[in-house]
């Protein structure tokens, strides 16, 4: 069995630096951190969780809040992608994952209660309905909680620069020629969709374009058939069809291009499409989908590090968006 002495011994250290780089410790640095972890993974070494419990009073165990009410799987394109790189890095660190139930076994349990019976470190929300009862009393607990796209709930959160991206989209279709912009919005108990609303308004309005309301339309979910739903309203609404259409989700714009043709409309001939996300389709539909790119894998790294640093102390929770991740405009044929 591989001991921390035999990964100090390959390593050059003593073992109290390996015992620090294991523990995510900040008192070494990034780098070498990350040499000793490789080195210790390479040697396949495996903490003894109840020696490490002993020495840390920490379980070394992280819930995942997930929440089946929303109709999101864990196959979903962003959340899914979030949460693998998240369980990834905390992993490497020799956490454990477990996701968030209300139930053990046949008895019912609020959130909180699940977390203090399983005496998790900390809790990701992943996903939530913010209008659960269970909710507020968890945040309010001071387990040590991160959450992502979420700038509702009184904890620290990562999310998508929404502004920059949509600035980026808005200024692209500008230069080529779009005066009126169409803004399919996700639905607005969805925080990401009210800050791209919000930035679509503010960035035409600085650059002194007139907000036209006929040209706004809220879809009731991001999926394809919202999309198409909403393409059908926003020209009834607006009596025609727009220059150019920006989506706040990539479903959202490939429904909306399915209503277009069906409408007799070529895109990008006739209407120019972007999206927003970058899902793996996007590359081979017909045509291929402008679109903005959302870094999963930084996104879920950024909280699992916000969260650890929690967990250790070396950070205070601080209430509301404490990362903005960039994002990139991608140009494929729906724009061309």
């Amino acid at each position: 069995m591989v001991t921390i002495y035999d990964i100090a011994k390959k390593a050059g250290c003593s073992s109290s630096t390996v015992s620090k780089a294991l523990n995510n410790s900040s008192t070494i640095s990034k780098k070498r951190k990350e040499e000793i972890i490789a080195i210790a993974k390479l040697m396949g070494y495996v903490p003894n969780s109840n020696a490490r419990q002993l020495a840390t009073k920490n379980s070394w165990s992280i819930g995942i809040l997930f929440s089946e009410d929303l109709n999101i799987g864990l196959e979903h394109h962003f959340f899914g992608g979030v949460l693998e790189a998240f369980k990834t890095y905390v992993e490497d660190l020799g956490y454990e994952v477990t996701f968030v139930s209300k139930k053990v076994g046949h008895q019912s349990l609020s959130y909180l209660e699940w977390c203090k019976y399983k005496n998790v470190d900390g809790v990701f929300i992943v996903t939530v309905d913010v209008d659960d009862v269970n909710l507020k009393e968890l945040t309010e607990s001071g387990i040590p909680i991160v959450t992502v796209d979420n700038g509702v709930l009184n904890v620290p959160t990562i999310i998508s620069d929404n502004y920059q991206g949509t600035r980026m989209v808005l200024n692209y279709l500008r230069l080529k020629g779009a005066k009126n912009i169409a803004h399919i919005a996700g639905p607005m108990r969805s925080f990401a969709a009210q800050e791209r609303i919000d930035a679509y308004r503010d960035v035409l309005t600085k650059a002194g374009v007139e907000i036209d309301e006929k040209l706004i339309i809220e879809a009731n979910n991001y999926d394809f058939n919202s999309g198409k739903n909403a393409l059908y309203q926003l020209v009834s609404q607006y009596g025609g069809v727009p220059d150019a259409i920006y989506a706040a989700s990539d479903d959202i714009a490939l429904g909306a291009i399915r209503a277009l043709k069906e409408l007799g409309y070529k895109v990008p001939e006739d209407v120019c499409v972007v999206g927003f996300d970058n899902i793996e389709l996007t590359k081979y539909t017909s045509p291929a989908l402008t679109t903005i790119a959302q870094d999963k894998v930084k996104i879920g790294r950024e909280a699992a590090k916000h969260l650890i640093a929690l967990i250790n102390h070396e950070i205070e929770s601080t209430p509301g968006i404490v990362k903005r991740v960039p994002v990139e405009l991608v140009i494929r044929e729906s724009t061309k």
